[in-house]
């Protein structure tokens, strides 16, 4: 069976663990195409993975295996979870990863066999990981190395949360360009406000009240709110890096208030 299998990680730009995960991934599938989504998580910032990998996982082929290589310490965790979710296979210590991942209940969850795990490897991403992806693909089925459970660790949402008024977010992720992508979706702006005006507060006083629907509507250099092709909100600037510019980060806190209803 041929997949192509991505590669979610907090390695780092240019690490030595990144080679050596792909290239052990060529080595032992070749006939398979490995994609890396990103190396740049935040150390074990297991919400922004979640984040991120929901963001795109859907843009890949039906059948495609993800392996999540943030916060994998088999030490600690002790767990290595299969999960099949709408087409897509995923495997990740147990670690909560998967109470982030999905807002619908998991279609399968399987367990690794505990005799597979050696608690002590520090690259379980290398030396565990891609050889059951390559014996599934072989296989195409996991009862030879796991079995049928449950999540253990779950972990709090990452969603925004409406109180009275107002909306309350954070900065999940930069991106290339500096544009500070929110965790508010259209649908919950939309259903929190029911199109009333509004103002977003990032830091101090400073506001947007505004959604625009292209980044040319703002004169370059001044800030943005629009709504990314995933519906999730984003800070940018026109034609300057918005988010370094701004003092925006990774959990950055922002805030919009809705104007009271008649």
């Amino acid at each position: 069976m041929n997949s192509v299998i991505t590669i979610i990680s907090d390695y780092g730009l240019g690490s030595p663990y990144s080679a050596a995960l792909i290239g052990k991934g060529f080595a032992i599938m070749p006939e398979n195409r490995i994609v890396e989504i990103s190396s740049q998580i935040n150390p074990f910032d297991l919400v922004q993975t979640a984040f991120l990998l929901k963001s795109v996982y859907h843009n890949f082929p039906i059948g495609t295996c993800h392996l999540i290589g943030v916060d994998t310490s088999l030490s600690l965790h002790k767990r290595i979870l299969w999960v099949t979710q709408n087409g897509h296979h995923f495997i990740a210590a147990d670690n909560g990863i998967f109470s982030l991942l999905f807002d619908e209940p998991l279609q399968s969850v399987y367990a690794i066999n505990n005799a597979l795990i050696d608690e002590n490897d520090l690259f379980p991403e290398k030396n565990l990981f891609l050889p059951l992806i390559a014996k599934f693909l072989k296989e195409g089925e996991l009862n030879s190395f796991a079995k049928e459970a449950s999540i253990g660790k779950e972990l709090h949402s990452m969603s925004a949360v409406f109180d009275g008024n107002s909306l309350g977010g954070a900065v999940m992720y930069v991106d290339s360009y500096q544009n500070a992508i929110t965790n508010i979706h259209k649908s919950v702006f939309e259903s929190s406000g029911k199109g009333r005006p509004f103002r977003m507060y990032y830091w101090s006083k400073h506001y947007i009240d505004k959604v625009s629907n292209h980044f040319n509507e703002a004169e370059p250099g001044d800030d943005l709110l629009i709504f990314n092709e995933n519906d999730y909100l984003i800070i940018a600037m026109n034609r300057g890096k918005g988010a370094q510019l701004l003092g925006l980060k990774p959990g950055s806190k922002v805030i919009i208030n809705f104007e009271e209803a008649d």
